[in-house]
């Protein structure tokens, strides 16, 4: 073998082993089916550049080393049946391969020459390029495909043709040059458009899925009450999602003579809690329509039975923080019950912040369903002249120190000395000035989501 054929040789086998060490680091770091195809593509093309290197001596072990090629052969079909979704058709392609296997080992029994013996197995080895060519040209269409597919069906085509050369090129010594420059260009066309095509199908699906979760998070928002109001009482309420869309909950709502004011956390955040938080603010807000007297603790009570039922049908083992209070007529006195962070009261009289626990609902909604409805309690919350009370979700006590947990949190102290200083400002400007400190203490990075209510007694 000449010195210019081992160089060929050489910069073929190590272009693709280049190309499977990069398709394989980028399916350990994104376990996708399209990577994955990519990354089968180049271990079948190494295996069969290897396996016939060792069937290089004898003219029917040459003849029959070829069939290592359906390795690459078949792996690039798979590959564009991927990209494309369509179905490869493994029982045919097997069945013409295995046939065509058959066909030149009786051409070999009756002695027939090397040309002889490789044109059934050219057959069986191209099949399944033919086959998924004809696919694409047929249920898709040329004019259907993008750059990068058109690259890569043009690729595999030119390889195709270049396979079916081999059972009057192989044994011409002459030309073993220039058949393994046809391979080396086929390999560079793979190497930039197999690559192309994946990333340009995971950029449209992340765009895709980009869209669906600004949807998402529109819906969660707009939902939300924009300009609360109820009477005798100023309110100011934020959320910020930690993700594109949160897990946290808010509702102010009106039935008859009851007014409710609720807030909810649901475990974890993302589009998953957002799920739930949706879910549990269906199901409240249809109790509350359909039952305008019932009471906080009953709320709770069913509110738990529903969504519990609703997460087991989806195999979520979530569950939802929520307190909710109600005040019947204008007296500012609250019913409340759930389980929930603690309550903040700043008391106007004395300049001091009173600390409420939410303890009346034996576990947070939604994860048992195990409890009596006895053990679902109230207790009772009033709200004097200028007295403000925060709701908030652990998103703010919970708060990261710079964005790091080791450094600290923002923590329960910090709230009541925010509390004592600022309470007697206009709700919306304490709403603001809150944020601010979050965003300072924070600097801006938010693990959790961070939702919170003002509201003040104003009679």
């Amino acid at each position: 073998m000449d010195a210019t054929l081992l160089n060929i040789l050489a910069l073929y086998a190590g272009i693709v082993v280049v190309n499977v060490v990069l398709a394989g680091l980028q399916y350990w770091r994104n376990r996708s089916r399209l990577y994955r195809a990519v990354f089968l593509l180049w271990v079948g093309t190494a295996f069969a550049f290897f396996a016939q290197g060792a069937f290089s001596t004898g003219e029917h072990a040459i003849a029959f080393g070829f069939n290592f090629v359906i390795f690459i052969n078949g792996a690039l079909a798979y590959l564009i049946t991927q990209v494309l979704g369509l179905q490869f058709p493994w029982r045919v392609n097997g069945g013409v391969f295995f046939a065509s296997m058959l066909a030149g080992l009786i051409v070999a029994l009756a002695g027939g020459g090397f040309t002889a013996i490789t044109i059934p197995l050219v057959v069986g080895v191209c099949f399944p390029l033919y086959h998924v060519g004809y696919q694409v040209l047929s249920e898709i269409g040329w004019n259907n495909l993008t750059f990068s597919q058109r690259g890569l069906l043009v690729s595999s085509l030119f390889f195709v043709l270049h396979t079916m050369d081999y059972p009057w090129f192989r044994p011409i010594e002459a030309l073993a040059p220039l058949g393994f420059t046809l391979a080396i260009l086929c390999v560079f066309g793979l190497s930039v458009f197999a690559p192309a095509v994946v990333l340009e199908i995971l950029a449209r699906r992340e765009a895709r899925s980009q869209a669906e979760l600004e949807v998402a998070h529109r819906i969660q928002m707009e939902i939300l009450p924009k300009q609360p109001e109820l009477d005798d009482l100023e309110l100011a309420c934020f959320m910020k999602p930690a993700d594109e869309v949160g897990g946290d909950y808010y509702d102010i709502f009106r039935a008859g003579d009851f007014s409710w004011i609720l807030l909810g956390d649901v475990t974890g955040h993302g589009l998953s809690s957002g799920l739930v938080m949706l879910m549990a603010q269906s199901i409240i807000s249809s109790i509350l329509h359909t039952r305008t007297d019932i009471t906080p603790s009953e709320l709770a009570y069913l509110a738990n039975t529903i969504l519990h039922k609703n997460l087991r049908r989806l195999s979520e083992d979530r569950h939802m923080t929520l307190v909710a209070l109600c005040r019947h007529g204008q007296e500012n006195r609250f019913v409340y019950s759930g389980s929930h962070d603690d309550l903040y009261v700043f008391r106007a009289a004395t300049g001091e912040v009173e600390v409420v626990s939410v303890e009346e609902a034996p576990h947070g909604l939604g994860f048992l369903d195990d409890f009596e409805r006895e053990e679902w309690t109230e207790n009772t919350l009033a709200l004097e002249k200028d007295d403000v009370l925060l709701l908030g979700t652990d998103g703010i006590t919970e708060a990261a120190a710079g964005g790091e947990y080791d450094r600290g949190m923002f923590t329960e102290d910090r709230v009541i000395a925010f509390l004592k200083e600022n309470a007697r400002k206009p709700v919306d400007e304490i709403r603001e000035r809150l944020v601010a400190e979050l965003d300072r203490f924070t600097g801006g990075v938010f693990h959790d989501d961070v939702t919170f209510l003002v509201v003040r007694a104003t009679a």
